[in-house]
């Protein structure tokens, strides 16, 4: 049989885990209804292998989110998935939030502002723009929205709404689009994990 991705989202709150093969999703635990809101990694990957016919050893890469978003469930995802390539051998990538949410967001042409809440009154903040992540900060609600007020159009992405601006467009990625990233990122080194990014407070 033929290799197998591993994808895991969680940053937005909610963890789905995702099968990948023959560049295609095989199996989205959020489509799966015993599964939804679960955060039983083992039961969600033990179910997705078997709905595909898959072995644990076929698994070849892993792919995990890790954030900015809700810190511990972020935290836990890295965890599984850093243990889980570590017993296995193969790598982990590091797949950061916001360039998945700008890419799901993005219209080939409008800019996508990134806003996630953090530790009151701080913000994530970040700027997508012509395909890529260009800005990221984690900053004063009030010095991220003096950023906005200098920008003349864009689209929202994330979990903070402005007032004047379309409510954010989504707070979470297909599984698709992690396998997008996952496909065109440089293949990594056989023992790289995933780091989570982390709130600095000051």
């Amino acid at each position: 049989m033929s290799d197998v991705t591993l994808l895991i989202q969680a940053s937005n709150g909610v963890p789905v885990l995702a099968l990948a093969r023959d560049g295609a999703i095989r199996f989205d635990s959020s489509e799966v209804e015993s599964l939804a809101g679960s955060r039983d990694y083992r039961l969600m990957l033990e179910t997705g292998l078997a709905q595909i016919g898959a072995m644990l050893n076929e698994i070849t890469r892993i792919g995990c989110d890790i954030g900015p978003g809700g810190l511990g469930v972020t935290r836990t995802a890295a965890a599984f998935a850093n243990g889980l390539g570590f017993t296995l051998g193969i790598p982990v990538v590091a797949l950061p939030a916001f360039a998945l949410l700008g890419a799901e967001a993005f219209d080939g042409q409008t800019p996508v502002v990134l806003l996630r809440r953090a530790g009151r009154p701080f913000v994530h903040f970040g700027i997508f723009r012509d395909g890529a992540l260009v800005h990221y900060e984690h900053c004063l609600e009030e010095d991220a929205f003096k950023q906005l007020a200098e920008l003349d159009k864009y689209s929202l992405a994330g979990n903070i709404p402005v007032e004047g601006v379309e409510a954010p467009k989504t707070n979470t990625a297909n599984m698709a689009t992690l396998l997008a990233f996952m496909d065109a990122t440089p293949e990594p080194a056989v023992n790289a994990r995933a780091y989570p990014i982390v709130e600095v407070l000051s």
